[in-house]
């Protein structure tokens, strides 16, 4: 695990997404990490202050539930991607998520079911599955003070964040959660938003280390 403290130049020149930094410098939200209740409203846009980042709403739409013929139509299905059996399938919110994103292009600095970057998933998976807050960009969300980090692969377990350098000249440059039996989801630039393998020779040569959220650290709670 990382212990030494990060300076904020070094993660203001880090800072990117999934692909190489093709932007000015944001604002630095890398310390910042959100538990939302069910009426607050998400705003993915780094150029506003944390203040501004996570706003009221009402009248938010409850979560959908799952009917028991669905419920056992993703049990089914996502234990044949993890090669795992079907009861071992017990979060169905998480993976009728991934469900409905499953096969969604990659696009660069994309948000929407248009398109969407690798680190914009994650963020937005921890926020509509969780209520929990997390920062936009891969680099961001590996310094966090919220995360603990970690290198050995066998403490993995399911909700872990998962690191790789993918870019020639970057730290970290592209992040995935971990599910099981060495899977994770992404959203890759060659499959959009898929499920991997940790054991697949690209991935595993691109490993980073992989990281654990702390929500009881959190600085802000609404």
């Amino acid at each position: 695990m990382l212990t030494k403290p990060i300076s904020v130049t070094l993660i203001i020149l880090l800072l990117a997404g999934c692909t190489a930094l093709k932007k000015s410098p944001q604002p630095d939200y890398s310390q910042f990490i959100y538990e939302n209740g069910p009426d607050v409203a998400i705003i993915n846009d780094s150029t506003k202050t944390p203040d501004q980042m996570v706003v009221k709403v009402t009248g938010s739409a409850p979560d959908k539930a799952v009917s028991s013929q669905e419920e056992l139509r993703l049990k089914n299905k996502y234990s044949g991607y993890l090669k795992t059996k079907p009861e071992k399938i017990t979060d169905v919110k998480l993976y009728a998520f991934i469900d409905d994103w499953l096969h969604t292009p990659y696009l660069w600095a994309g948000t929407t079911k248009n398109g969407i970057d690798c680190s914009a998933f994650i963020q937005r998976l921890f926020s509509d599955v969780y209520k929990i807050r997390i920062p936009r960009t891969s680099v961001q969300q590996f310094f966090t003070q919220n995360v603990e980090r970690f290198t050995v692969r066998p403490e993995l377990a399911k909700g872990d964040l998962v690191f790789f350098r993918t870019l020639p000249g970057t730290y970290v440059s592209h992040v995935g959660m971990y599910l099981d039996n060495n899977m994770f989801v992404n959203s890759s630039s060659s499959k959009g938003v898929s499920i991997a393998s940790l054991n697949d020779p690209y991935w595993s040569a691109k490993y980073v280390g992989a990281g654990r959220l702390i929500v009881n650290k959190s600085v802000r709670v609404e």
